[in-house]
């Protein structure tokens, strides 16, 4: 008999459209387009700004961790995840992460230049920088972005296990891009709804594996 797979469910065989994936790619479009005209007036609002700090003053030795948690949505990781996913003998999740991976990314370029925000530096004073210092436009964050699609991508092929253990990262990936002083809190929210909304609409033109409630 063999051993139930620690991350990944058995395959079904057939596929699904779910409900929720819809209310997902809304709610992410929704969230998206809120969080981008306030960011489209260019200055941060006090909540912000004070958000920010509390975050962006934590303390230094942290950044070492913090710069692994963040490689979780980075371009790279689509392509690793993905090829791990055909390894696995998962052929429509690859195809699902890889897609929404770089297409949450490409959107994340094209919003940048639709909503135009600088980054903190440019905005805020008394930034700390942890590392190198992010250049081009702040909203929304591409990290946030890529994390919270292919999470949301992932989820249906996953156990429970791997998905309590796999949000809380796409949250810290969040987190720390303000920590590290690239983004502020309104470019990761923004960042973190459009990865929802691609995610959600990979799951409506893949379809998700049909299992039983």
């Amino acid at each position: 008999m063999s051993l139930a797979h620690p991350v990944l469910l058995p395959p079904a065989g057939g596929r699904r459209r779910r409900p929720s994936d819809a209310a997902a790619a809304g709610v992410g479009a929704a969230g998206l387009a809120v969080t981008a005209l306030v960011a489209a007036a260019g200055q941060a609002p006090a909540l912000e700004r004070e958000v920010f700090a509390a975050v962006n003053r934590l303390p230094g030795a942290a950044a070492p961790g913090v710069w692994v948690v963040m490689q979780a949505g980075s371009l790279p990781t689509v392509f690793v995840a993905g090829g791990v996913a055909l390894a696995a003998r998962r052929p429509r999740l690859a195809l699902g992460l890889v897609a929404g991976g770089t297409t949450a990314w490409a959107l994340a370029k094209v919003v940048k230049q639709a909503v135009g925000r600088d980054r903190p530096e440019a905005l805020l004073h008394d930034v700390i920088v942890h590392g190198p210092s992010a250049t081009g436009l702040g909203f929304p964050s591409g990290h946030a972005a890529v994390a919270a699609a292919l999470m949301t991508i992932a989820a249906p092929y996953v156990t429970l296990p791997a998905r309590i253990a796999g949000w809380p990262v796409v949250g810290l990936v969040a987190a720390a891009r303000v920590y590290v002083g690239a983004h502020l809190p309104l470019d990761a929210a923004g960042g973190l709804f459009l990865g929802w909304a691609v995610g959600g609409g990979v799951g409506l033109v893949l379809g998700v594996p049909a299992r039983r409630a």
